[in-house]
């Protein structure tokens, strides 16, 4: 199903006030967005019908959530990625990362069509860090597989309908690029890395991503207020605007797979801006047709 071109205005729907809001994800399973606000520490669960917004503190600054079975979900922390149970509260690790809380923590993920995870980490100090980043793949902690390192802030992560291609990109200023990978199913290798699109024009930087129906890549532009749909060929064609600077993540979901669900960030804007922009925190939304694909469940068995 196709979208005509042109541009459209997203509405906030939780005035969330997040420092840094993440990670939003559509989960099949409850019909709610989960999504992370990184620095305060917190994980959200929000039922875009009621408008109710649950909450849960954890105890490492949180990057990325998964929905896995039943109340479960898996988060990517500051030291690594754990099992976290909604209902109980239980925390468990799954897989340390490499430099897990002394140089680097847990940044973007995906789910892709196979239940494989990827998971992209950072250094702990940001733009002003050195390229420490990885990119992790995994369906279960033995196979755990380190594809990329010396990534500087690893985001845009999407993975096309049909599961054969992967999309990353790096949020740096240096870097700035989306990049495509060829991904096999099966094995969960990749390869051919290339260029997909080239953000140095745009206004803005590179962040959090997901893919619709019709293979289009919807990506943020944080410091550019917008969210831009770009087509398998590398044409912009759509564009979200946003009161705020600081889009950060994006995800289709609603109970018709119709609704482009969008993060933001607080942290670090600036005076005048936050003057402006007071929604700046807040999670955002927008119609746009029922092009959503069903957000694959991580597993955590091969």
């Amino acid at each position: 199903m196709e979208i005509a071109m042109g541009t459209l205005q997203a509405d906030c729907i939780l005035d969330a006030k997040a420092l840094v809001g993440e990670g939003v994800v559509w989960c099949e399973a409850s019909q709610k967005a989960l999504w992370v606000d990184v620095w305060n520490c917190t994980l959200h669960r929000f039922d875009i019908e009621s408008g109710l917004d649950e909450q849960w503190i954890l105890p490492e600054k949180v990057g990325c959530v998964a929905p896995l079975d039943g109340d479960r979900v898996m988060v990517g922390l500051t030291t690594g990625l754990y099992e976290f149970n909604l209902h109980t509260g239980d925390l468990s690790l799954y897989f340390a990362i490499r430099g897990g809380g002394t140089q680097n923590r847990c940044n973007d993920s995906v789910v892709d069509p196979a239940g494989r995870l990827w998971c992209g980490t950072m250094n702990l100090q940001g733009l002003l860090g050195d390229p420490t980043g990885e990119l992790y793949s995994m369906r279960s902690e033995a196979e755990a597989t380190s594809w990329l390192q010396e990534l500087h802030l690893p985001n845009g992560l999407a993975c096309s309908p049909d599961g054969k291609t992967l999309y990353l990109s790096d949020s740096h200023p240096r870097s700035r690029l989306v990049w495509q990978f060829d991904l096999d199913a099966a094995s969960g290798h990749i390869g051919n890395q290339r260029v997909f699109f080239d953000c140095s024009e745009m206004v803005g930087r590179p962040d959090g991503a997901t893919v619709d129906i019709d293979g289009c890549y919807w990506i943020c532009a944080v410091d550019g207020g917008e969210v831009l749909r770009i087509t398998p060929q590398g044409k912009v064609d759509r564009r979200v605007r946003l009161p705020v600077s600081k889009p950060s993540k994006v995800a289709i979901g609603g109970k018709n797979h119709d609704t482009l669900l969008i993060t933001t960030i607080s942290a670090q804007v600036g005076k005048q801006l936050q003057q402006d922009s007071p929604l700046s925190g807040g999670l955002f939304a927008v119609h746009v047709g029922a092009i959503g694909v069903p957000s694959p469940m991580m597993k955590t068995t091969c």
